[in-house]
């Protein structure tokens, strides 16, 4: 079967994006295995290696492990045509995020020695509000500090586009501030779209592989935009971004108590010192393991909302499904990823869910004017 005969038996590329996705499992698996491994090892051994020696191990030694599926990620990208990145830039890229995690990490772990020191009874509590404060600031200052460290982006130039987004934008009751093209062209053929920040930082990114046409009209790739930018105001106009943080503060919370019962039972000299961080971070990784479920649950009724709330502010039901279609398509995703690892871990409806809701809605609309 020529390329061609192919495209047209499995248009959205579903053989692809099974076998993509199946060998991206595999990576993810081996990585979170070797993750696990070195930390229980590291726990184990604290109280004989030091403190020093645990926290060597649980940052670069980590970071250096990562490498090899990392790569593998890498290359498998390439090999399906998403990744368009040398692999000096895709290294580029792990060094400057080994950076910043070290970064915060440095900031974490001296938060939580501090606390421990200062408040041996409660520092769970103080650690707890600690987190809640750095989520906020992050949340705030991650388009104007954090996502310029990985990706351009540029103001998006006046024009047809530009007055369809920010009238789509007024239609939402969003005040966002600034609308930007981010250059993920650089590094990827995936596309997609965002609202990021709070407050004064609250910007619209557009991805340049959203609005890049193919093989389809200029207004077809405005109403697909225009589609896909509304589902994100959307997670604006219901403040989803204050829900999540208060869902992420319940999950911190639980991974806090596991933390605290970890260093009780685990720790080779209690807490407070470096040697009891091993046992802190495993403690905190299986409680908050046990509650990704509820998280992924509530994650997927929040896409639900800004699903339906693009369809409604656009009233093009069928044009969102197309858009999906498109990005299902250009983006390798599965309609119908594994049931149970979906149900268990999905933060999204599945596609083939989505698609199926909005075209039908559309045809309810429809009907409805005739």
């Amino acid at each position: 079967m020529d390329d061609r005969a192919e495209a047209a038996d499995d248009p959205l590329r579903q053989r692809e994006a099974r076998a993509y996705n199946r060998a991206r499992r595999r990576i993810g698996r081996f990585s979170a295995v070797g993750s696990t491994i070195l930390l229980v090892a590291v726990t184990a051994l604290a109280g004989r290696i030091g403190g020093w020696w645990s926290l060597g191990l649980l940052g670069p030694a980590l970071w250096v492990l990562e490498l090899v599926p990392g790569r593998a990620g890498y290359r498998l990208s390439r090999r399906y045509g998403l990744s368009r990145q040398t692999g000096r830039g895709w290294f580029a890229d792990r060094v400057k995020a080994g950076l910043v995690g070290g970064a915060l990490g440095a900031l974490v772990v001296g938060g939580l020695v501090a606390f421990q020191r200062a408040w041996p009874h409660g520092w769970p509590l103080a650690a707890w509000s600690a987190v809640l404060v750095l989520s906020l600031v992050l949340a705030i200052a991650f388009p104007v500090l954090l996502l310029p460290i990985f990706l351009r982006s540029e103001p998006l130039v006046d024009g047809r586009l530009a007055d369809e987004l920010w009238r789509l934008a007024r239609e939402s009751g969003v005040a966002v501030r600034e609308l930007r093209l981010l250059r993920m062209g650089e590094k990827t053929s995936a596309a997609n779209a965002m609202v990021a920040g709070l407050g004064p930082t609250l910007r619209i990114y557009v991805g340049d592989t959203l609005t890049e046409q193919q093989d389809e009209s200029p207004d077809a790739a405005l109403a697909r935009t225009r589609v896909v930018l509304a589902h994100e105001l959307g997670h604006h106009a219901h403040r989803d971004v204050w829900r999540l943080l208060a869902m992420g503060g319940f999950t911190t919370g639980a991974g806090l108590a596991g933390c605290w019962a970890s260093v009780r039972w685990l720790a080779p000299h209690g807490a407070g010192r470096l040697d009891a961080l091993p046992a802190a971070a495993l403690g905190y990784g299986l409680a908050s393991t046990v509650l990704t479920p509820m998280g992924a649950w509530y994650s997927r009724r929040r896409e639900w909302a800004a699903d339906r709330f693009a369809v409604a502010v656009t009233g093009e039901g069928e044009t969102y499904a197309q858009a999906f279609e498109r990005l299902v398509r250009q983006n390798l995703s599965e309609l119908d990823p594994p049931r149970l690892r979906h149900l268990l871990s999905g933060s999204h409806p599945t596609p083939r869910e989505r698609i199926e809701v909005a075209r039908a809605t559309g045809q309810r609309s429809h009907l409805d004017e005739t």
